[in-house]
């Protein structure tokens, strides 16, 4: 039985890396655990305004939460169609690699899948954040080259 944590930043390309985490916890009671993290970063895209519309700010905010769970929830539904078990965490606040490691903990992960963009920009990961991730990570963490947006 194994349990692959997938950290997905719900694009379409992610799709690649949620097939391949699909793929290998096929097995009888394998699972599937999607992360993502709000804002892609890990933390709120822009901080409140210090004066004005502070409510117009919460609404967007709570617009674009709404629709990354609604994204997390198509990739979820999409790996469960394959016929694997799985489940989805979408994080607020936060830097990425806490969330992932909090994730593969609760998980019991066996393997911690991250998605890497073919033309990301160097600084886009934080190869800080990967490289503490892939020291605290109570097991594997495996990088997936995704293919180009315009792949699809």
């Amino acid at each position: 039985m194994a349990s692959i944590l997938a950290v997905t930043d719900l694009t379409s390309a992610s799709y690649k890396l949620v097939g391949f985490a699909a793929f290998i916890a096929a097995p009888p009671g394998g699972e599937v655990v999607l992360v993502s993290t709000y804002g892609g970063g890990g933390s709120r895209p822009s901080d409140p305004p210090l004066s004005g519309n502070t409510e117009g700010w919460r609404e967007q905010i709570e617009a674009r939460l709404r629709q990354e769970g609604q994204l997390l929830e198509r990739q979820r539904q999409w790996c469960a169609n394959r016929g694997v078990s799985c489940r989805a965490e979408l994080h607020e606040e936060g830097r990425w690699p806490d969330h992932v490691l909090q994730s593969a903990e609760r998980a019991k992960a066996d393997l911690i899948l991250v998605g890497l963009p073919l033309m990301a920009a160097t600084g886009e990961l934080g190869v800080q954040d990967v490289k503490r991730l892939a020291e605290a990570a109570p097991c594997p963490v495996s990088m997936v080259r995704l293919p180009l947006l315009a792949a699809f």
